[in-house]
């Protein structure tokens, strides 16, 4: 078992994921259950929300938006619905007007030219230059109230502010509408904009690697896999321990989901106490999880927005950093699809430094590990493998074509495992605040010892570790640490860890089987603690999120020696 494992088993103190009812889940389903009474699930109380509504040309909040109208036209001589009027602005004008006053005042302009609407015509207007804003929202509020917003005096009268309450709610399914309907033209334009923007690839990119990109997006758009990952109790329960057991970290601070997918790790620190969460994917699923996020009453603090991180040089509303980067990156191998490095970039220019340009926030997770071991059964290879050679008395071998190149992902029994690295430890570990793109490409040398005796070697079983550590960095170090540091790492307070090996329960991602491709006349029988010397390699694949793993190693004893690459495309 791995430093966690041996951790967890020997009643450490780092916390593993939880996983509710784990005794009444079949073996082959371990892992991937999901139960209406999980606990923890609801522990969070819901939270009320009021309208506040910002003023268009200062701080002033109001309780509605005709307030907020009245409010302009009495100290800044400005008459929102005067203006709608004489430039007949349909909705669509109407968002981009707002914005456009909004953004001319947050330039310091509290007397914005609006005599022609050419101003206001470039659709970056479409985009919200406030978070929510309340007025975009209750649009339709305007249209309604010209000729009881004033009385003779030129001031809101009590009964024209009720008049209005009770028509507010009268049209509460109205303004939702419209709501959806501008969320959903914003994310087509900027979509639009991105797509048609010059520099969005290199001049001399691949259009294979760009049609690959794109089919890579176009995959997590389906519903499917999203119900696969939320229904892995051991990945999902990792981020929920880890979010709601330290609230204290999550508590006012500003955080970015990058690959949100149906936004589930935002609502668990929204729920946390997240001020605000922006929420970022580059699929069609985002709409979906604004709208879970509206059917929770989470869209006052989740702000989703399309697009690839890489993209962006700030965040909605002008936000330049944020304290907490949360995301579920990981894939087969921890490596593959090649989503790190958008997490590491998000690190790079979104999070917080102190003065002396050092981290000054949180990664989650915050380390990870790949483990490797050897292993031996030829019965579990035949039936998994190269049971195509003989498929009820018919040679069915052409169906295996990539099956001995390939990386196989399978979750092997534990019985599988034919030895492990010294103590059980991993043979690369990284800390996420400090990990390169360059670091993550890695060739390494290691000694795995047998720990029974078998009449081959069949192959070897990758597979990762993860922590979520609570403290942040305290200033530089490494983006490679000692194997040893796992086990302490998950001992730290208010850490949680997990295992994707063949010792621990089963995971979506299971583990990378590198089936060894011999002759018959090439097995060699090797002795209980007879050593590997081997040395493992991961490299970017051809395609743009594939990976390549190869593998050498040579017996201490006997004739046991070999060198092959495996693929995961």
């Amino acid at each position: 078992m791995s430093s966690i494992d041996s951790l967890l088993a020997n009643g450490g103190p780092s916390k593993a994921a939880r996983s509710d009812d784990e005794d009444d889940v079949p073996a082959d389903l371990n892992g991937l259950d999901i139960r209406e009474d999980s606990e923890g699930w609801n522990d969070v109380e819901e939270d009320s929300e009021e309208l506040t509504v910002k003023c268009l040309l200062c701080d002033d909040l109001s309780g509605s938006v005709t307030v907020m109208a009245d409010h302009c036209q009495r100290e800044h001589d400005f008459n929102i619905i005067a203006l709608r009027k004489r430039h007949a602005l349909d909705f669509y004008g109407s968002v981009k007007f707002v914005n456009y006053v909004r953004s001319q005042a947050q330039a310091g302009d509290v007397k914005p030219k609006c005599e022609d609407p050419a101003a206001w015509q470039d659709d970056k207007y479409l985009q919200p230059v406030l978070e929510n804003d309340a007025v975009l929202f209750s649009l339709d509020e305007l249209d309604d109230v010209d000729d009881v917003l004033q009385n003779s005096d030129g001031h809101t009268s009590n009964s024209s502010v009720q008049d209005e309450v009770a028509a507010l709610k009268a049209q509460i399914s109205t303004l939702q509408a419209h709501h959806d309907a501008y969320r959903e033209e914003v994310s087509k334009t900027l979509e639009k904009r991105w797509i048609e923007a010059p520099d969005r690839t290199t001049a001399n990119a691949d259009d294979e690697e760009i049609k690959y990109d794109k089919s890579y997006f176009e995959s997590y758009s389906y519903n499917d896999i999203h119900q696969v990952m939320l229904q892995d109790r051991i990945r999902t329960s990792a981020y929920r321990d880890f979010i709601y057991d330290n609230k204290h970290l999550f508590q006012g601070k500003t955080v970015l989901d990058v690959g949100c997918g149906t936004g589930i790790l935002s609502m668990f620190c929204a729920k946390a106490g997240a001020k605000r969460v922006f929420a970022v994917d580059n699929s069609a699923i985002i709409d979906k999880a604004r709208q879970i996020a509206a059917d929770n009453n989470l869209l006052q603090q989740i702000t989703f927005v399309r697009g690839k991180i890489e993209d962006f040089q700030e965040l909605p509303g002008g936000v330049k950093d944020v304290d907490i980067i949360v995301s579920e990156w990981m894939g087969y191998c921890l490596f593959f699809e090649n989503m790190l490095p958008s997490v590491l970039y998000a690190r790079d220019h979104f999070m917080k430094r102190r003065s002396d340009g050092s981290l000054d926030g949180l990664m989650v997770p915050s380390h990870c590990s790949i483990h490797i071991a050897p292993m031996a059964d030829p019965d579990w290879v035949a039936d998994n493998v190269t049971f195509w050679s003989d498929v009820y008395g018919f040679d069915m071998r052409c169906m295996m074509e990539g099956a001995l190149t390939d990386v196989v992902v399978q979750h092997p029994p534990e019985s599988t495992v034919a030895g492990r690295t010294k103590s059980q430890q991993p043979v690369r570990l990284w800390d996420l605040h400090y990990a390169k793109v360059e670091d993550l490409s890695f060739e390494i040398d290691f000694v795995a010892t047998l720990d029974k005796k078998i009449d081959t070697l069949d192959a070897w079983c990758i597979w990762f570790d993860m922590v979520f550590a609570a403290d942040k960095p305290t200033g530089k170090g490494s983006a490679i640490m000692d194997s040893a540091d796992e086990e302490q790492l998950a001992k730290r307070s208010g850490a949680v860890t997990f295992s994707t090996g063949p010792l621990s329960m089963r995971t979506h991602w299971q583990c990378g089987v590198c089936v060894i491709d011999r002759k018959a006349d090439d097995a060699h029988a090797l002795e209980s603690g007879c050593q590997l010397s081997s040395r493992l390699t991961f490299t970017k694949g051809q395609e743009s999120r594939g990976l390549d793993v190869k593998i050498g190693w040579k017996s201490e004893q006997g004739n046991e020696v070999g060198e092959q690459l495996w693929k995961l495309a």
